[in-house]
């Protein structure tokens, strides 16, 4: 049987135990530059310059890179 929960129950899961990125990224962690970089299908020298831009908000960075 499938069980329905709430959207809020979901979003608010633990993000430690990686079920969901960090909603900014950390410029002097190199994975989660990599990460990123492959997740928004751009070059690790696009997304520092996003980064130097708007900051470390990865929403920030989407709406700057068009993402």
């Amino acid at each position: 049987m499938i069980r329905l929960v709430p959207v809020a129950t979901v979003l608010a899961a633990d993000t430690e135990s990686g079920v969901r990125p960090a909603a900014k990224i950390n410029p002097e962690d190199e994975t989660q530059r990599n990460y990123w970089a492959y997740r928004l299908s751009v070059s690790s020298d696009d997304l520092n310059a996003a980064i130097e831009a708007v900051g470390p908000s990865v929403a920030a960075i989407r709406r700057h890179l068009g993402k």
